[in-house]
């Protein structure tokens, strides 16, 4: 197997085809046949290409006399391995790097491409000294950007919400590589017992601080390699995200909806702290999706999970307080999982913060009409961005006054003043998250 032409390939449906580097990277490695130096090296060429895409590119238009926008897709991406290669992986020679670019560019694209790519890479590397990032005093920025490889838009957002000393701590959190954060499958193992297994095979597993069923693992083996997976011990999820399950509180006896329920996790947690008797209906609009759901359901061994096939824009229309309990983990910028999502960083615009709080703001309606008196609505997004967040609770509960929050500030031992838990990386060393939790005024039947 060519590693490296298996990572150009990656990288193109990430980059041309808007792929999820995450999706695309799994797939991969469970259809190649891989040993660990080759799994090894094409996840660093494939997500360290991702991360410093802005640094790449920075210096290829400083190379170029074309704009990025006017390179052909082939040839960006092998421009842009080549020069993770040259400037980010000291153990790979230069020679190397540059000759299998060439050689790419050649099978891939044309002779003319190769010959573009062997000059501008070995002008790089002749001319690498030119390429210092801008002090911070001179741009911090344009600095804080290039060094922690995240746009500058949200950098300047980031300085004018937190301030800049705030700002460097968040940057530097999203450039960390993060541990790999296992759930607990509780309906089939404790997660005392499964620490314990995972450590006799020679894994370092430690307990999550707040989720009561997270586990991270401090040497990732694999997916692949992690039978615990496989036996539907445990699930791949992260540590915020497994606390909305616990805001939501699952009772026994209950009809609980989760109404943005793709690919399952927060589903298939609820009906595990719920348990049998309690039915937990994840929708989506999207069939391939609700597939997504049955097969986390199955795995994890669970009977109390049902599927619809339903746009939460409209779902209160037809299951008007159907519900006790229902949970909206909107559709969001993604702001605060930059780290886990590496692509997102590059494909999120500003303007797109001013439209997503209108959808979400929709989807909260409807889900509302389907909570039954006396019954617990739980909002949830993985962004840091108050405009989706407490803006849109607000918003909600000046409309709707048979609602009430409930204050969730010592939730899984998190202490947090208000009503609402708002994580944020530099503060709470977590991914940014916001849970909110409101009760319809009544009684239930």
């Amino acid at each position: 197997m060519n590693v490296r032409e298996t990572a150009f390939h990656s990288l193109l449906t990430i980059c041309k085809d808007d792929g999820y580097s995450n999706i695309v990277v799994s797939r991969t490695i469970q259809k190649g046949d891989m040993n660990d130096r080759d799994r090894r090296f094409y996840t660093e060429l494939v997500y360290g290409t991702v991360r410093c895409l802005n640094y790449l590119d920075w210096i290829i238009g400083k190379l170029s006399s074309r704009t990025i926008n006017k390179l052909d897709p082939v040839c960006l991406v092998i421009l842009r391995m080549g020069l993770y290669q040259i400037f980010r992986m000291s153990k790979i020679p230069e020679s190397a790097a540059c000759n299998e670019a060439v050689k790419m560019a050649r099978r891939f694209g044309n002779r003319g491409m190769a010959g573009f790519v062997n000059a501008l890479l070995r002008n790089s590397i002749r001319r690498r000294l030119e390429f210092q990032i801008p002090d911070f005093s001179e741009n911090a920025p344009l600095h804080l950007s290039l060094t922690y490889h995240q746009p500058v838009w949200l950098v300047k957002k980031w300085i004018h919400d937190y301030g800049t000393d705030d700002t460097v701590r968040i940057c530097q959190y999203f450039d960390s590589i993060p541990d790999l954060c296992l759930r607990t499958n509780t309906q089939r193992i404790s997660r005392d017992e499964l620490l314990q297994q995972l450590s006799k095979r020679g894994l370092q597993a430690v307990a999550a601080s707040f989720s009561p069923e997270g586990i991270y693992l401090k040497d990732n083996p694999g997916i692949q390699s992690l039978q615990e997976i496989h036996d539907g011990l445990a699930l791949i999820q992260d540590e915020p995200s497994q606390l909305v399950a616990h805001a939501l509180d699952p009772q026994p006896h209950e009809v609980i909806f989760d109404v943005c329920a793709a690919p399952g996790g927060k589903t298939t947690h609820i009906a595990a702290l719920a348990g049998p008797d309690t039915t937990v209906y994840g929708c989506d609009i999207y069939e391939h999706k609700l597939k997504l759901i049955e097969s986390n359901a199955r795995a994890l061994h669970l009977t109390n999970v049902r599927t619809l096939l339903q746009d939460a824009c409209t779902i209160g229309d037809k299951y008007r307080e159907k519900a006790d309990r229902v949970l909206v983990d909107a559709p969001c910028s993604g702001l605060g999982v930059l780290r886990r999502k590496l692509d997102l960083r590059w494909r999120k615009r500003a303007e797109d913060l001013q439209k997503l709080p209108v959808l979400q703001s929709r989807i909260l309606e409807s889900a509302a009409a389907c909570v039954r008196p006396g019954g617990v609505l739980v909002y949830s997004t993985c962004t840091m961005n108050d405009g989706e967040n407490s803006q849109v609770i607000q918003q909600f509960l000046q409309a709707h006054q048979e609602f009430k929050t409930e204050n969730l500030g010592n939730l899984c031992g998190l202490s947090q003043p208000g009503p609402f838990i708002q994580l944020l990386p530099q503060k709470d060393e977590l991914d940014g998250f916001f849970i909110a939790r409101l009760r319809k005024e009544g009684h239930r039947d």
